[in-house]
């Protein structure tokens, strides 16, 4: 195949997830040129150059729109890892000769001529083996699933050298050092269940009072949260140690990437800026919330140099938490901050 298209046109985390097709198609098909079709807000971080070429996803086109750009990159497949309508749609209207998706929906029979069955509600692999399984309907030999975080593929990003300059600058005329600070991400997009605003705080109040400074970041319609939990602390708590990423001006995402990497440590909800620090090579404390489809073993950090917590209940739900009319609400609030503290400092140490 010469000329091949990837789409994942949601969120950061589902992108980042799907990076190691992008590697293993490039591996089979060292000569072919691969377009990925995603949104423009994450490709700082996807700077590959020649080796992938972004095409940018516009949420307002229609499925016709969409589809004369694509018929426009002549692609002899088009790999669609999830199933969406406007994009499944145009990639069938776009004329693309093998059209692979997962079949799981009703539309998906009908756009996609080489599809497979996929269920991933059911959570018996990690989301990146998921997409990994559908190269085998062009010809990619068959992925054996992880038994171990060792096991699992490797996100694939690439940012610029200028954000890596940048954030060195930053991290001086803050007195920090590279691998000498930490970094807490306390927001969630809605893709996941959270800590308490409280339990953060008592997190925080413990983790200033170490050695180590703490680096809080978070989005610009995060800023008043990271305000909230600084101000919650006071002075003599160990304010100056805790520090937000962003405050003064708004960091770009390979900006994030960078202070991530240069990090000691990464702690943050299972989303997608816990999937960037993995995929730089931060090791990260993982937080989880006990639902079955947010599970570990689908959305879990693709890194070996990770701690994963999850409230030890039994969850009664499966898709979405049953809030004050479940018995074991809220679950979240049983994270222990000390525990979490020694686990992080034995992973940094052991990493």
């Amino acid at each position: 195949m010469k000329r091949i298209l990837v789409t994942r046109t949601d969120r950061l985390g589902d992108v980042l997830l799907a990076t190691p097709v992008l590697r293993r198609i490039r591996d089979h098909f060292p000569e072919a040129r691969i377009f990925f079709l995603v949104q423009k807000q994450w490709m700082p971080i996807l700077q590959f150059g020649e080796e992938v070429e972004l095409v940018e996803y516009r949420p307002e086109e229609t499925p016709e729109v969409l589809a004369t750009r694509i018929s426009a990159l002549q692609c002899d497949a088009a790999i669609v890892l999830r199933d969406e309508a406007t994009v499944s749609r145009a990639v069938k209207l776009a004329g693309i000769q093998f059209r692979v998706g997962p079949y799981s929906t009703l539309r998906s029979f009908f756009n996609f001529n080489r599809g497979r069955l996929q269920r991933r509600s059911r959570c018996q692999m990690h989301e990146a083996e998921y997409n990994l399984a559908l190269l085998t309907r062009v010809g990619l030999p068959r992925v054996t699933p992880a038994k171990t975080a060792n096991e699992l593929p490797r996100s694939w990003v690439q940012y610029s050298p200028k954000a890596d300059t940048t954030v060195q600058s930053w991290l001086a005329s803050q007195g920090l050092m590279a691998g000498a600070y930490l970094c807490f991400h306390p927001g969630s997009s809605g893709s996941a269940r959270y800590l308490s605003k409280d339990t953060m705080i008592e997190f925080l109040r413990k983790m200033t009072k170490g050695k180590t400074p703490v680096v809080l970041t978070g989005g610009p319609q995060e800023l008043s949260l990271l305000n909230e939990l600084k101000m919650s602390l006071s002075e003599s708590e160990g304010t100056g140690r805790l520090i937000i990423f962003g405050q003064e001006q708004a960091r770009s995402l390979d900006e994030l990437a960078a202070l991530y990497r240069h990090s000691k440590g990464v702690v943050a909800h299972g989303t997608g800026p816990l999937h960037l620090a993995a995929a730089v090579g931060a090791p990260v404390y993982a937080i989880f919330p006990p639902l079955f489809v947010l599970s570990e073993k689908r959305w879990g950090p693709l890194t070996s140099k990770r701690v994963v917590w999850t409230p030890h209940v039994p969850c009664p739900e499966k898709f979405q938490c049953r809030g004050v009319k479940c018995r074991y609400y809220d679950c979240m609030n049983l994270f222990e901050s000390d525990v979490a503290i020694i686990k992080m400092e034995q992973l940094t140490r052991n990493t």
